[in-house]
């Protein structure tokens, strides 16, 4: 079991936040944990319930393909659909949305600011372990994540294979039905923008709110006290936040328990 190391009085890294907030989705949508992760348990309350309210919405499509012990050809199509669209989805859609984000034309300097938060020793010692190779290969972590990637796309591929091959193997009508539905799953839970299909117009401001999740716990714990309205206008600096008014911003809060009143050690008062 793969578990990071935190310091003390030190902020959970980037990784740590992306590798806790799967295995929380994983745990809402009821599958298996995260190989190799025990989870460094410093996750907030708010961002578990984001990860039930995605089950909820984004997510609800694709758990409903889960089986009950009986073949259902179509739904079986629409979950090689699903596959065939994420392998789209990492194969042209990231590098689009990395350059329209301008990911691009960070500078070495930026990135060098930026690398001690995003802990990718971290993140090359896990893929180290997933690939079951020695904890001191000197691979660096573009190539381990470059192996990693291949071996989920031949696992992805091996899967497609395998329910062609058995669906060859069935009548007419159990054969269409499959192939209708592969058609299906492409669009079931991203569309052709790379979308989340069952998006209820609260998936992005909470995807926002999650991409600065350790400001937010720094904001919970400052004082003088900051409030939802000191959030928003924070969020209100990202081209992409959809401001919806305060109202319904804290709706969302309210929905997933953010309060900024976080936990934490008491603030002291310095007496002069």
């Amino acid at each position: 079991m793969f578990k990071a190391v935190a310091v003390k009085g030190s902020q959970p890294t980037v990784f740590e936040r992306v590798m806790d907030f799967k295995a929380s989705l994983r745990q809402a949508m009821g599958v298996e944990p995260m190989p190799f992760w025990q989870p460094c348990k410093t996750e907030p309350v708010w961002v578990r319930k984001v990860s039930i309210q995605f089950s909820k919405t984004i997510l609800k499509s694709v758990s409903k393909l889960r089986p009950n012990g009986e073949i259902n050809w179509r739904n079986y199509g629409r979950c090689i659909g699903i596959i065939e669209r994420y392998k789209t989805f990492q194969e042209h859609d990231v590098p689009h949305i990395l350059r329209e984000n301008k990911f691009d034309e960070i500078t070495e300097y930026e990135w060098s600011k930026m690398r001690p938060q995003l802990g990718e020793e971290q993140a090359r010692q896990y893929y180290l372990k997933v690939l079951g190779r020695p904890a001191d290969d000197k691979a660096t972590l573009d190539e381990i994540q470059e192996l990693v990637h291949q071996r989920e796309i031949e696992q992805l591929n091996k899967i497609k294979e395998t329910a062609v091959f058995f669906v060859a193997q069935q009548n007419a009508k159990d054969a269409n039905l499959f192939f209708r539905g592969v058609g299906e799953g492409y669009s079931l839970f991203l569309n052709e923008e790379g979308e989340f299909s069952g998006d209820d117009r609260r998936v992005n401001v909470c995807l926002e709110l999650l991409s600065m999740q350790n400001e937010i716990e720094k904001m919970r714990r400052k004082l003088p006290a900051m409030s939802r309205n000191d959030l928003r206008m924070e969020l209100k600096k990202s081209p992409d936040f959809e401001d919806r008014g305060q109202a319904w911003f804290n709706n969302v809060c309210d929905d997933i328990e953010l309060s900024m009143k976080g936990p934490g050690p008491a603030h002291k008062l310095k007496v002069r």
